[in-house]
Parts: C-alpha cells; sequence; structure tokens
C-alpha cells in the first residue's frame, strides 16, 4: 500500500528553529496518524551546509552549469578529499540535529508507521529556501526504509483546472528542450528519450524565445523535459535555451501556466542549480517537478537520466524510480564525489505522483491536480477489487434475504424503528367506548343485549357518522331495541369473523342477525409467524359459503362511512392500488419488504401505529350509560364499541411492535386495533398522513448493493483497527438513521441486509498498489560536459 507522510517544517534553522508537524496515512486518503514537535536553531548546521557547498563547487568546473563557478584550493592537497570530509561533516551534523529532543516524537512515530514493504512519500512542506539543500536522503530513517523518498513541497498548494486537449493516443506528450551545449553532449539525452516507449517527443534544439513559447501554447504535453546549461542566482532560476538567450522562467510565465491548464504534470530540468526553478515554478502550480540541488557533470546527468527514465517507464512510482536513480549515482563518486546528493522531487500538488502509465490515458476535463489521477493502474484496481468484493457481498445477502433467513431480524429491527418514532400531533375523529373490568363485573359478560341497544342510543347526541360494533353477536338478539337498530340504523356497523371452509376448528362467527352485508365487516386480521400485528387486512373475497361472507374488514367499512359524507370513494387504480382521498394504497406482495414468501390473500397494507390519546378519547362504557359523554374535540365521531377487560375473549388480544417492547409485554385488545386500522386510514385520506409501504424489489437490492460498497469504501480509507472501528461505526449510524428517517416519511427500507452488506464488506480491504520491475541501465558514458 502507498503511503504518505507530510511533514510540515515553519520557522528558520538560524534564530528560531523550526515548528514541526507530522501526518501520516494511506496514499490519497486521510491521515491516520499526526504528531508535532519542534526543531532547535542549529547555525553550526548552516555553516557546515555552506561549507559543503564551497567544497563541492572546487570539485569540477566543467558542468552543466550556466556560469562556471570559480576554482578555488585554499591549500588543499585534494579537493576531492575535502568534498568528502565536508559531506561527512554535514551528514554528521544534520542527524545530529534530526536527533534533537523536541523532534523525537515526530521521528519515532515515523518510524512505527513505515513498513520495509510499503512504498512511501516523506513530504516536506516548507517555505526554507534552505531545508531542500541538505542531503534529507540520508536521514536515518530514509536509509532504513528502502521503499521509502522524500520530496519538497511548498506550504500551501493549490489545484488548477485542466481543460481538455488534443490527445496522443496511448502515448506520452514530451517536449524536450535541448538548450545550449556548448562543452556538453545533449545529443546523450534526446537518443535517451527517444529510446522510451510508448512517447510522443517534439525536440526543440537550441530554439528562440517565440519558438518555445509557441509549443508551450499550442499544444498540451505530458512531460516538459530540459538539457543544458543553468543555474540560480539570487534565488531566481535561469535556463539557457540558446548561445544568447538566457531566460528567467518568469519570462515564461504565460506560456508555462498555459501547459499546466493543458495537462503539464511533470518537468525534468537535468541541468545544474534547480532548486531555483522549482521555486520559480511553483507560483504556476506545476504539479511535480525533478530538478538537481547543485551544479551536475554531464557523465552524471547522463547516468541519472537513463535510470530514472528507464525505471519510471518500467512501471515505478516516480518518487521509487528518483530513489533507484539516485542511488545508482553512488557507483560514480568516486570519479564525482557527492553526485548522489543531486536529484529531487519537488512538487505543488497534493496529488500524488502520475505514474507512466497514468501519463498514457486520455485527458479529461476536470479540475483537479493530476489530470489523470482516476486513471491510475492502482486507483482501478483497488475499486475494481472493492466493486466485485460489495456486487458479491450483496449478492450473497439478497441470496439469504431471498431465503427468509433475515426476515426474523428484519422485522425485528421495523419494530425497533416504528417505537423509536417521534410524536405526532394528530386530529381526533374517533370515540372508544370500553367494556372495562368494571364493566363487565357490573353488566355481566357477555354484555346483555339492552347494555348493548342503550349505548348505542346514548350516542345519539353526538351524531356520529359511523358507529361499530367491535362485538360478536352470532346468537339470537333478545332486545327489540337492538335488533331495530341492527336492521335500519345506517351508521351503525356490525361484526362478523371469516371461517376457514377447509378447517373445522376455524368455522369463524356469523353475523347478528337482520345487519344487510353493506354493514357487515370481518374481523380478521393478518398476525405474523411471531404474534405481532403489523399488517391490516383491508379486503378479501370470502367463500360465500362461509359465516360471514363479506368483503370489507370492520376498519375499512367504517372508513368508507366516515369519508362518504366529505365525498371520498375508493377508486381502484390497478388490482394492487386503491386511490382513498390523499392516500394511495398499495398492497403487499409475497415478497414485499422484509417478508418472504407471505400470505398476502386480500388486500393487506402496513400498518402504521400512532399513540392512541392523540387520536382518540376513551371513555368507559359505564360513564356513557350513566351521565353521557362530552366530545372532547371529537365532532361527528367515529365511535368504536369493544371490550377490553381481561376476562373476555383471550383470542382478541394482540402483539403489536410497541407491546413487544415492554416488559411484561402487554398484548393490545382487537377494539383499540381496529381504532390503530380506523385511525390510519382516515388520517391517509384526509390529511396525508403518510402510509408504511416497501421499496419495491430493485430498490431494495439497490439499497444494499450501495450500503455494500459503502463498507467497501470503510475498508479502503481505513487502514487502521482504530479508524476502521470508528468509520464503521458511523457508516452504520448513517444507515440506522436513514432507515428511521425513511420511515417516518413512510418507507421501509431493508435495514439489517444493509447492515450485513456493509459490515461485510468493511471487512475486505482491496489491494491498492501495484508493483513493476525497472530495467537495469547500461554502464554509464564518460563523456564530460
Amino acid at each position: 500500500m502507498n503511503r504518505l507522510a507530510v511533514l510540515r517544517l515553519e520557522g528558520d534553522w538560524v534564530t528560531y528553529g523550526f515548528r514541526a508537524g507530522l501526518e501520516i496515512g494511506p496514499e490519497g486518503r486521510s491521515a491516520e496518524v499526526a504528531t508535532s514537535g519542534t526543531l532547535p536553531p542549529n547555525p553550526a548546521l548552516a555553516e557546515a551546509l555552506t561549507r559543503w557547498q564551497g567544497r563541492y563547487h572546487r570539485l569540477n568546473p566543467v558542468t552543466r552549469a550556466l556560469t562556471p563557478k570559480g576554482v578555488y584550493y585554499d591549500g588543499e592537497i585534494n579537493p576531492a578529499i575535502a568534498c568528502a570530509q565536508a559531506a561527512a561533516a554535514l551528514t554528521q551534523q544534520f542527524n545530529a540535529w534530526l536527533q534533537a529532543d523536541g523532534f523525537r516524537d515526530v521521528d519515532q512515530q515515523l518510524r512505527q508507521s513505515l513498513s520495509q514493504q510499503d512504498p512511501t512519500r516523506i513530504l516536506i512542506r516548507t517555505d526554507s529556501p534552505h531545508l531542500p539543500s541538505l542531503p534529507w536522503h540520508l536521514w536515518n530513517v530514509v536509509e532504513q526504509y528502502p521503499q521509502a523518498e522524500v520530496s519538497f513541497s511548498a506550504p500551501k498548494f493549490q489545484r488548477v483546472a485542466v481543460a481538455t486537449g488534443e490527445d496522443h493516443g496511448a502515448k506520452v506528450a514530451i517536449l524536450a528542450i535541448l538548450g545550449h551545449r556548448e562543452g556538453i553532449d545533449v545529443d546523450c539525452d534526446r537518443a535517451l528519450l527517444e529510446a522510451l516507449p510508448n512517447t510522443a517527443v517534439t525536440f526543440l534544439v537550441e530554439p528562440h524565445r517565440r519558438q518555445l513559447t509557441d509549443q508551450l501554447w499550442n499544444q498540451p504535453w505530458d512531460i516538459l523535459f530540459f538539457a543544458g546549461h543553468s543555474e540560480t542566482t539570487a534565488a531566481q532560476g535561469r535556463i539557457s535555451i540558446n548561445p544568447t538567450d538566457h531566460l528567467t522562467l518568469d519570462e515564461l510565465t504565460y506560456g508555462l501556466r498555459r501547459a499546466v491548464a493543458q495537462g503539464l504534470q511533470l518537468a525534468i530540468f537535468n541541468s545544474c542549480d534547480g532548486l531555483g526553478l522549482a521555486h520559480a515554478l511553483a507560483p504556476l502550480h506545476l504539479p511535480h517537478m525533478i530538478v538537481m540541488r547543485e551544479p551536475i557533470p554531464d557523465p552524471v546527468a547522463q547516468t541519472f537520466l537513463k535510470s530514472l527514465l528507464q525505471s519510471f517507464a518500467a512501471g515505478n512510482a516516480l518518487h521509487l524510480a528518483l530513489r533507484e536513480a539516485r542511488e545508482r549515482l553512488q557507483g560514480l563518486e568516486g570519479e564525482f564525489p557527492c553526485a548522489s546528493w543531486l536529484p529531487v522531487l519537488y512538487q505543488t500538488a497534493a496529488d500524488p505522483p502520475p505514474t507512466w502509465e497514468t501519463l498514457r490515458q486520455p485527458r479529461s476535463q476536470f479540475s483537479g491536480g493530476t489530470s489523470r489521477a482516476w486513471a491510475d493502474p492502482a486507483l482501478r484496481c483497488s475499486l475494481k477489487t472493492a466493486g466485485l468484493a460489495s456486487l458479491a457481498i450483496a449478492a450473497l445477502t439478497l441470496g439469504l434475504r431471498s431465503l427468509g433467513v433475515l426476515q426474523r431480524w428484519e422485522l425485528q429491527a421495523f419494530d425497533r424503528l416504528q417505537r423509536q418514532r417521534p410524536a405526532e400531533t394528530l386530529p381526533r375523529r374517533l370515540l372508544l367506548v370500553e367494556a372495562t373490568e368494571a364493566d363487565i363485573n357490573t353488566y355481566g359478560y357477555p354484555l346483555p343485549d339492552e347494555v348493548l341497544a342503550k349505548s348505542i342510543a346514548a350516542l345519539a347526541p353526538l351524531e356520529p357518522r359511523v358507529i361499530g360494533l367491535d362485538i360478536f353477536r352470532d346468537r339470537p338478539i333478545t332486545s327489540p331495541a337492538l335488533r331495530s337498530q341492527l336492521a335500519q340504523q345506517d351508521n351503525l356497523v356490525a361484526l362478523c369473523s371469516v371461517g376457514q371452509p377447509n378447517d373445522p376448528n376455524r368455522p369463524g362467527l356469523a353475523a347478528p342477525e337482520g345487519v344487510p352485508e353493506l354493514r357487515l365487516g370481518f374481523s380478521n386480521v393478518a398476525i405474523d409467524a411471531d404474534q405481532v400485528l403489523r399488517r391490516q387486512l383491508l379486503f378479501l373475497t370470502p367463500d360465500p359459503n362461509t359465516a360471514c361472507a363479506t368483503r370489507f374488514s370492520l376498519s375499512a367499512l367504517m372508513a368508507l362511512h366516515y369519508l362518504a359524507p366529505e365525498g371520498i370513494e375508493p377508486k381502484t387504480l390497478d388490482e394492487d392500488r386503491i386511490q382513498l382521498g390523499q392516500a394511495q394504497l398499495q398492497a403487499l406482495g409475497p415478497t414485499s419488504g422484509g417478508y418472504q414468501d407471505l400470505d398476502s390473500r386480500g388486500f393487506q397494507v402496513l400498518l402504521h401505529y400512532a399513540d392512541l390519546a392523540q387520536f382518540a378519547q376513551t371513555i368507559p362504557l359505564s360513564t356513557l350509560l350513566e351521565a353521557g359523554v362530552a366530545p372532547e374535540g371529537v365532532t361527528h365521531p367515529a365511535v368504536l364499541i369493544g371490550v377490553t377487560a381481561p376476562i373476555s375473549n383471550p383470542t382478541d388480544y394482540f402483539l403489536t411492535p410497541e407491546s413487544i417492547g415492554q416488559w411484561p409485554q402487554e398484548p393490545v385488545p382487537g377494539v383499540r386495533l381496529q381504532a390503530q386500522m380506523l385511525h390510519q386510514l382516515l388520517s391517509a385520506a384526509l390529511d396525508g398522513r403518510p402510509l408504511l409501504r416497501p421499496w419495491p424489489s430493485w430498490a431494495d437490492g439497490a439499497w444494499i448493493v450501495a450500503w455494500g460498497f459503502v463498507g467497501a469504501g470503510v475498508a479502503e480509507r481505513s487502514r487502521r483497527l482504530s479508524l476502521w472501528s470508528l468509520a464503521l461505526g458511523l457508516a452504520v449510524l448513517a444507515l440506522y438513521t436513514s432507515a428511521w428517517g425513511l420511515l417516518i416519511v413512510g418507507w421501509w427500507v431493508p435495514l439489517v441486509p444493509a447492515a450485513l452488506a456493509l459490515a461485510a464488506a468493511s471487512s475486505v480491504a482491496p489491494l491498492t498498489t501495484l508493483s513493476g520491475k525497472s530495467l537495469a541501465p547500461s554502464p554509464p558514458g564518460k563523456e564530460n560536459r
């Protein structure tokens, strides 16, 4: 896995020292660890650097420098030995500085977070012009980790919008400037570039300024290459493009800015003293630059370029190709001391350096850093692996779901979400008259016909739109008053129970005598295997031979009676959908929501429970008979009369999502459930209160797959156990909150299968890196420049 360690150093090394901040994490992702420290001021280190630079400049005047450095010996017998001694002193002083007490936490954290196998960029962000001149490659940390390399950057950066431009097919577009060649052999550089595979190289040999500017403007480039003489004077870089034109990069600002905007990713200055060039290019936001710290001898420049290009084109990461090429220069240090100190990688973009493969990809219009980062092979491999793993896990989850393995947990999760819904403010339209245990002790059980007749008559002052008698009367009626009410009172709905023709133990219960079918509703309900009532049965097609031959449930029939004065009648949209006022009723199917192989006969919908006290006024039967009832916000109510005493029929008590969340569990009397069902229909039709509906099967599948991708993203982004645990916890919380929020607005989405897909996919960490083999360079040339 590619890793990035960002070390920020702010301050100076002579007076105040540096504040240090370190962040480490996978390349292109959030940091996993962070720490801070300080480095003390060290004027002696500054002097050691100056001393080494002076000794180095006296070694070999035949370099790619724009103006040769003077040769001074100061009585030294051997300048090479003097340079080596100065280099050793600088290295010792440098590493001693990095072992300061204030920097120890940074040093230790870096060592603990790196591995011998993971390619790692150590990016030093600083505005100090001197720090990049130090031999950071000799830092003990870098030497101990062969897959690590140091690069530099300014403290701030800005992404540049990259425009779509001309493509070069699957080739890397290189603009090669072969500048003033006096005393050096740039033809060797040309040969190395021409030998590169999959490239389109345009050479400018000692060009005039206008030629160079035209090329920068006219077409997009991937790599800008310069070979020739250059120097840094007063922190400003200059290049010699021909024997007479010596340009600062400020004089090429607009052309270079245009090239960056068209996708220029990398500049290689195989010339002397290039840190000034890097500092000049940084404000133009050229993403990555390779320059030389000091003057470079011609044979060193050739050897470095050959090694760098062969390793980079073979597929190695740019920083590792640079390290390999830099280390190969050590073989030349017998003749050219400190040759391996010279190359340095400087960047301004937040994105990782491009690979040879990404440079070959077509350009695409989008904003941000490396214009082809999307095509990085490691990223593509990672996304492909994550996608395949997520799809496989989602398919397995959907398979388990279809077999009914998850149904129990899905229904339990559905119940929990229902219990956690916020309170609602609901209009009151219902009056619930309950025969309590005290009423049964007073009037007897079953309630006498005369008591029921008096109860119905006592409701007349309220002018109820509909009265539902949720009490079975399958025996002869002894009260003439009740018999007359049942036969003639148009707003009175009676009850029966549909039986099972093939089951002698379930014959059903007949309707009271004399009640017409249009005022007769069945009491049957749809109970799940765990004995919890989650569904409402509205209509069914009865067997005419049963004792209860009605098509309507008690709650549905009462709702239709109540809504008729409002001009609301049911409209059949298709066999599975009915429009009722503002509500659209969607029938459940065999595999709706968390149900698998559901007995969906009749017309069933999910039951959206509410707080009974919010939508119904409740009074005991005795209160109605003895004192009447004063309506509390209820006018022309729908009235339900039923028994809530525990000594009544035990089969008329049911568990609900709310009651199973209590301890001990208390079943709910049937009349209160009829009130819930009636209220659901009225509030949906009149107020637009959302009905609970499952998503279509395809949407459920897409939801589960999507959360599987989220889990894969958690695995990809969080490689440390603590970070993975936190990210997974936040993802599960987001899933739960999403499912809860959707249920509030009426949608039942698969929570448990999505959670399983999320957790399972998050345990899979896809491969995120690709490796390539580098080619060994030929023996270095012997030319002097």
